[in-house]
Parts: C-alpha cells; sequence; structure tokens
C-alpha cells in the first residue's frame, strides 16, 4: 500500500514539474504595431520639414522628450522634436510614429524584470513613455576611416542623416496585472490602451498598458513616385543597403484618395518585388481614379482590408483594431492622395532592431504612409 502510495506522489511531482518547466519554457510574446510616414512631391522628390506637426498630433504632457546635444553655435539648428509650433527642418524626411509595444506573459508564469532596447538607424528616438535611457551616436561602421579611428565620436545633432543611430532603453520592465495609468483625453494615447495585454511598470513608478515611443529620421520611403496627369509611376528605392536577401516582396499596398469635398477612392495593389539589382528602377504603372470609383463606402472597405492584413500579419484582433482607431483621421479622414503598405521585416529589422532581455516571440507589423502632393 505505501509502495503505491509512494509512486502516486512520484508520478504526480514529475508531472508537476513537467507542467512548471513547459510555463518557465514558454516566451513571452510581444506585438508591435506603427507607421513610417514620408510626404512626396509630385515629381517624387522626399519633402522634408516633417517633425511640424498638425496640432491634434501632439502627444500628452506627460511624455518625455529627448533633444541631442545642441552643436558649438546652438543658434544653427532647429529642433528635431514634433511640434505645430516649429517650422520644420529640411533634413527630417521620415516620421516614425505611435510604434507601441504590448506584452504578454505565458498563463500563470510572469518573467522577471527585463530591458527592452530600441535603435533607429537613420533617426532620433525623442519622444517616448514610460521614462527611458536615449541616446545618439555615430554608426562606425558605415562611416569614413576617419570616424572610425576616433577623430569624431558622437552626433551633435547639426545635421540628420543615415548615419546617426539613435536609441532608447526602457531598465527593469515589470508585467502588471494592472498599473498606474496617466491621466488623458488624447484620442491618440486611449486608442492603443483598449488591448487585452498586460500593463508594464518601470522603477520609477510610471506605468501603460505598452512601451511607447516614435522619432524622426533621414530616411525614404520604401518606394520611390512619380505622380502623372493620368498615372502614378512607382521605382525601387535608390538606397537599398537595408536589402540582407536577394530580393523581398511589399506583400500590401493600398492607393487611396479622398476628396475634401467628400468621396474616396481607394485600391489594392498586387504585392511589388524589389531584388538588389533594382534600385532606381520602375516597379509599376498604375492608373489614377476614375470619377466613377468615387464614393461614401470606400473607407469602410479600405479599413477592412487593413484590418485583415494587419491580422494576417500577426496582430490580434484588438490590437488591429486600436492601431486602425488610433489612426482613424491620418488614413481614413485627412484629405489627399496617398499610399499605404505593409514594411517589409527586412527594413524592419536593419533600421529599428529591437532586443529584449528575456525569452520572448516578437511580431512587428509597421505600415508606411507617403503623402502625394499633386502638380
Amino acid at each position: 500500500m505505501h509502495l503505491v502510495s509512494d509512486l502516486v506522489i512520484v508520478v504526480g511531482l514529475a508531472t508537476n514539474l513537467a507542467v512548471a518547466q513547459q510555463s518557465v519554457a514558454r516566451p513571452l510574446i510581444v506585438h508591435e504595431w506603427g507607421t513610417i510616414t514620408t510626404r512626396h512631391a509630385a515629381n517624387g522628390t522626399p519633402e522634408g520639414r516633417l517633425n511640424r506637426i498638425d496640432p491634434s498630433e501632439v502627444l500628452p504632457p506627460f511624455v518625455h522628450q529627448y533633444e541631442p546635444a545642441q552643436p558649438a553655435r546652438p543658434s544653427s539648428r532647429e529642433p528635431l522634436v514634433k511640434s505645430p509650433l516649429t517650422p520644420g527642418r529640411p533634413d527630417v524626411t521620415m516620421r516614425l510614429e505611435t510604434p507601441v509595444m504590448y506584452f504578454y506573459p505565458p498563463p500563470g508564469s510572469t518573467p522577471p524584470p527585463f530591458d527592452v532596447d530600441v535603435r533607429f538607424r537613420g533617426g532620433i528616438l525623442n519622444e517616448f513613455f514610460p521614462n527611458a535611457r536615449a541616446g545618439s551616436e555615430v554608426d562606425v561602421d558605415r562611416v569614413s576611416v576617419k570616424m572610425q579611428a576616433g577623430l569624431i565620436k558622437d552626433w551633435d545633432g547639426a545635421v540628420l542623416n543615415n548615419y546617426v543611430v539613435g536609441s532608447l532603453r526602457w531598465q527593469d520592465v515589470v508585467l502588471k496585472a494592472q498599473a498606474r495609468l496617466p491621466q488623458t483625453s488624447s484620442h491618440v494615447w486611449l486608442a492603443p490602451r483598449r488591448v487585452r495585454s498586460t500593463a508594464v511598470a518601470l522603477p520609477s513608478g510610471e506605468g501603460e498598458q505598452y512601451l511607447f515611443y516614435r522619432g524622426v529620421a533621414h530616411l525614404d520611403a520604401l518606394v520611390q513616385t512619380e505622380l502623372a496627369p493620368t498615372e502614378l509611376r512607382l521605382r525601387a528605392p535608390a538606397n537599398l543597403r537595408w536589402l540582407s536577401t536577394p530580393a523581398m516582396t511589399i506583400g500590401a499596398l493600398w492607393l487611396v484618395d479622398i476628396r475634401p469635398s467628400g468621396g474616396s477612392a481607394f485600391r489594392a495593389l498586387d504585392p511589388i518585388l524589389i531584388s538588389r539589382d533594382s534600385a532606381n528602377r520602375e516597379l509599376r504603372r498604375i492608373p489614377l481614379f476614375t470619377a466613377r470609383e468615387y464614393n461614401s463606402d470606400a473607407v469602410v472597405a479600405l479599413r477592412r482590408s487593413m484590418k485583415q492584413t494587419l491580422i494576417a500579419r500577426g496582430l490580434f484582433e484588438d490590437e488591429a483594431e486600436a492601431m486602425l482607431a488610433t489612426w482613424e483621421s491620418s488614413y481614413f479622414a485627412a484629405p489627399g492622395l496617398r499610399i499605404l503598405y505593409v514594411v517589409p521585416q527586412e527594413w524592419i529589422s536593419y533600421h529599428l532592431p529591437v532586443t529584449i532581455s528575456t525569452p520572448n516571440e516578437l511580431t512587428r507589423v509597421l505600415i508606411g504612409r507617403i503623402d502625394l502632393a499633386r502638380p
């Protein structure tokens, strides 16, 4: 009888140990979404001064900011921070907007405090919450021998270019079922909270439903454009340094036109293949919309198409809905002609690498947006 009891105890302990080991072995699930925004003149020239934003895009006052050290003559440059009051800097040709990072620990297990590091090749990460350690440097792997020899070590913010690397580090991030969230009425801040993720908290006491950051860069869109009277011409980017494979595909694109007087049109485009030897080459010619294509339901169909794509790329349904709700105005209401596209992972991994100091499964989905100025 004792032998049977002892066997049951041993089997029970072994089962509990196996379950515990499986729980420990299961990684932290991390999901992220965001947008990169560019603006092109009709002839395709990338426009600068994108750190000048609309008043509706201003973040709540509790969001932290980072401005690189001033050069020798502080009056020689405008700040990089986004504001509706700044004239904007000509060298800011891309905005990295609202990347938010959600965390989902394994059931019944919470990882110990961990660090999250983000780097931005070609840009600066200058707005974030909760607070993080921000910095900027020169990418010594890509600059001249003089820089590698130590003659230039730090970047002073005088000229934004693709040799700059911005960085953020959140240290000792803790996941909590509930965290003290800052009070705000900002739609662009509240919309991303409507997700069933686990909240984050830092030793400082700051907490949120997600890690948030955004920045500015001197980078180009993933396609070049030229707007003709009856068509839009797309070319491969001139700089393909980020392409680590012989070729990659932009798997989902949408052409959208929203009229100021009402009515809109959209068209889902076929995937675009870009190879290493295709720099500057013409990829496609897309006819512009006819009058019959404009209607009041186009943005509803566009939103539905984008949501399906975001979920197919790995976001949970509530995350996809939160992203589209955050960008409701810019994607679906602001008048103008634009291209929206899913940013390939090759670009994300090169220009925006993330390191998380605990085992994790990371899914990242960025939407590229190109606003097209008419002739």
